[in-house]
């Protein structure tokens, strides 16, 4: 189907839900990139949206109204006391819910020291009750953010259990049918509570205002993103609106990342009905193709990669929240905060682990961007929005990559903060990691997937476990926080090794490494590597369950079920104990401690993580002794400390003081003018992206003489003098 006349209107939706901090960042990609090219795009966020209706005074005396009606629960006891215990509380959530929104958008500051008394004044529910117990009824102005979060979180539990159980907060799904493989069963939740009662009513007031601006007066493209299932719900109710209201005038296109991984195989006839195209990969080009009644190859595309950046200057950020779901710092990251969403590449620069979607477009075509363009880019954004803080998306974010954008950054006074996801990797040294926190890097989170060498090895990881810890090891040095992913549940796992990789993780807390973790059980894919080995007939032992690529139905297929997977099951409540005490700073405990069942013990060493870190500080303290690579294209120092300013001096000495991470550093010269000489060098270091590494130590040997230089070397580098001689293409 395609349009009959060249259309310039596009409208893009988010449909709900994604997370409530920041906009998601896929329709400001394509409104940047369309806006290129001649088009007059409207974004509409109504994940925010839909929220807002839900989670209002009148969206409340509605929901508590309906609830009040109902006669279905009342013969559960455990659940009718529950909902009697919020229907008594009915008037103090509509009073205080405007508040309680308006104080998770930092505009009614002053209602958190009201919230923190917890005196009975406002409403409760089982987390928000938890939170004030283990604190024995107090609770500080510091964690009223948390106990804001909390409940919101016992508001929205309320609504799933009496009147939507596909409803959560930041998803909207059919429960026990994630993957939705029956379309069937995506279409029982579009006349669900919240879709019908809340979202569609919401549409229809979308359309007209559509129409009253003129932007839906004639004919006109509707793109929907599906970057999670959670959002397949309410992108259908869109499309099936638009489709109702508009008629002819409206055609309707999905994408995203749900489209990209679990509708490769599409055969339900039925999603027709709602979409007229459905776009694969980056979008540009079938968007054109839609638009334009052109084609492009894949290397045009990749250019529009390159140069196409994120627009979010019309954004409305004051609607999004800051919930606080976790006293965690590293956590706290993702939903604490207000992020202009970028990628520095697309694809994975890696794109070889075996459980990884390393057949799809969006991991095996590395396209890395031009850093400086986007720098400059996100600079300007952050003017107009007054959001300084990016969060990059990337499968996996290149060191140069990074290291350009941070070096672009700290020469322009660090304007922007920024954080996303990287590899573990050896490229990370104290040097490299040192220059990123000076440019604004706040935290990194990355895979280990499975803790233990034999693990590393056997899904292509590319590292080893003595790279990571080198890398965690350079990054708690420059301050800048850690997360890591863990997989457990493999085909080909057992349980020592599911054992021996939670005692690594364990060990890399008790060391202070990792701030945060999250384990994920495997879910076996049809665009993983394994997939395609399987199908070489590589891995006999692997049998898939219940395969329906044939059916002549099928809809979403990409999660696939094998043989013995339900084994592992009973890991999981374990190994989520063991986070909690370890993020907490418990980390003496066992790890066999955790599981209600037995199991094998460790066999890894007890000293396995800090036999390593002794290496990496061994190894750091040499490379900080040793001098400037002899070839001229050694690399470059950059001084990241305070400017240096001279102490007291005497006949034969003088000292050089300055700061460098929250610490007084001091360096003894020969005297006065050696101070002097020494301070002016330093200072040349400081500026913009430095000076060439062996140019710096041969004036050092000049002013200090050889013996001199080299003892003021080693001082220096251990007090904030770095060095960068491994990423020079970006020098």
């Amino acid at each position: 189907m395609i349009i009959e006349k060249l259309t310039s209107e596009v409208v893009l939706f988010q449909p709900p839900f994604v997370q409530l901090n920041s906009p998601y960042p896929a329709p400001y990609y394509l409104k940047a990139f369309l806006e290129q090219r001649g088009f007059h795009v409207t974004v509409l966020d109504h994940s925010i949206g839909l929220f807002e209706r839900i989670f209002s005074r009148a969206g409340l005396e509605r929901i508590f109204s309906d609830v009040a009606l109902l006669s279905t629960y009342k013969n559960e006891t455990e659940k009718y006391t529950s909902i009697k215990m919020f229907l008594s509380e009915r008037d103090m959530w509509c009073a205080s819910i405007d508040r309680l929104i308006a104080f998770l958008r930092r505009k009614d500051h002053e209602w958190g020291h009201f919230l923190a008394l917890a005196n009975g004044c406002l409403p409760g529910g089982r987390r928000t009750d938890a939170f004030i117990a283990e604190r024995g009824g107090e609770v500080s102005v510091n964690e009223a953010g948390i106990l804001a979060t909390k409940l919101l979180a016992d508001l929205a539990d309320f609504i799933t259990f009496t009147l939507d159980e596909n409803f959560s907060l930041i998803r909207y799904r059919a429960a026990g049918d994630a993957c939705f493989r029956s379309f069937s069963a995506v279409q029982k939740t579009l006349d669900g509570y919240i879709m019908k009662n809340f979202y569609r009513p919401l549409l229809e007031e979308e359309w007209k205002k559509l129409e009253d601006s003129g932007i839906a007066n004639g004919q006109f493209l509707l793109g929907v993103t599906i970057p999670f299932p959670g959002c397949l719900s309410g992108a259908l109710v869109c499309a099936e609106s638009a489709k109702k209201h508009f008629g002819k005038a409206v055609r309707t296109v999905a994408g995203g990342g749900y489209v990209n991984t679990e509708l490769r195989f599409l055969n339900s006839k039925e999603f027709n009905h709602y979409f007229d195209y459905v776009s694969f990969d980056k979008g540009y080009a079938s968007l054109i193709s839609i638009l334009e009644h052109t084609e492009t190859n894949e290397a045009t595309e990749d250019s529009f990669v390159k140069t196409t950046f994120p627009d979010y200057s019309e954004v409305n950020f004051s609607r999004y929240l800051y919930p606080v779901d976790d006293a965690n710092p590293m956590h706290r990251l993702w939903s604490d905060g207000h992020w202009l969403k970028a990628y520095l590449a697309h694809g994975c620069y890696w794109h070889s682990c075996a459980f990884c979607d390393v057949t799809l477009d969006y991991i095996k075509n590395f396209i890395p961007v031009d850093a400086p363009a986007l720098f400059s880019h996100l600079k300007k954004q952050a003017e107009k929005t007054g959001v300084r803080g990016i969060h990059f998306c990337d499968e996996a974010a290149p060191v140069s990559s990074l290291l350009e954008f941070a070096l672009l950054n700290r020469e322009d006074g660090v304007p922007l903060n920024f954080w996303g996801n990287i590899r573990f990797e050896k490229s990370y040294d104290p040097d490299t990691a040192a220059i990123l926190a000076a440019g604004g890097l706040l935290g990194v989170s990355a895979g280990l997937e499975v803790a233990t060498e034999k693990g590393f090895k056997r899904l292509g990881k590319g590292i080893d476990l003595e790279s990571a810890v080198s890398a965690l090891a350079a990054f708690k040095e420059a301050g800048i926080l850690t997360h890591a992913y863990l997989i457990y549940g493999y085909w080909d796992e057992d349980e020592e090794e599911l054992i021996n990789s939670a005692e690594t993780l364990r060990q890399l807390f008790a060391e202070g490494l990792l701030d945060s973790a999250f384990w994920h059980k495997f879910i076996f894919t049809r665009h993983s590597r394994i997939y395609a080995e399987k199908e070489r007939g590589l891995h006999p032992l692997l049998r898939v369950k219940g395969d329906c690529s044939q059916s002549p139905n099928t809809f979403a297929l990409n999660d696939l079920s094998f043989e013995g997977e339900e084994k592992f099951y009973k890991y999981g409540e374990g190994l989520e104990t063991l986070l909690g005490a370890w993020m907490a700073g418990v980390t003496e405990m066992p790890v066999s401690s955790a599981f209600s069942f037995k199991v094998k013990a460790p066999s890894v060493p007890l000293d396995l993580v800090s036999a390593l870190l002794d290496k990496y500080a061994r190894t750091r303290d040499r490379a900080r002794a040793a001098k400037p690579m002899a070839e001229p294209k050694s690399g470059k120092v950059l001084f990241l400390g305070t400017i240096p300013r001279q102490g007291r001096s005497t006949e034969k000495s003088a000292s050089l003081f300055w700061r460098y991470r929250l610490a007084d550093r001091k360096l003894i010269t020969a005297g006065e003018a050696e101070a002097e000489k020494i301070a002016a060098l330093l200072e040349a270091a400081y500026k913009g992206r430095g000076m060439d590494a062996n140019k710096f130590y041969a004036s050092l040997e000049q002013i200090s003489g050889e013996k001199g230089a080299k003892r003021s070397w080693k001082r220096l580098r251990e007090s904030g003098l770095a060095v960068i001689n491994h990423l020079k293409e970006i020098l």
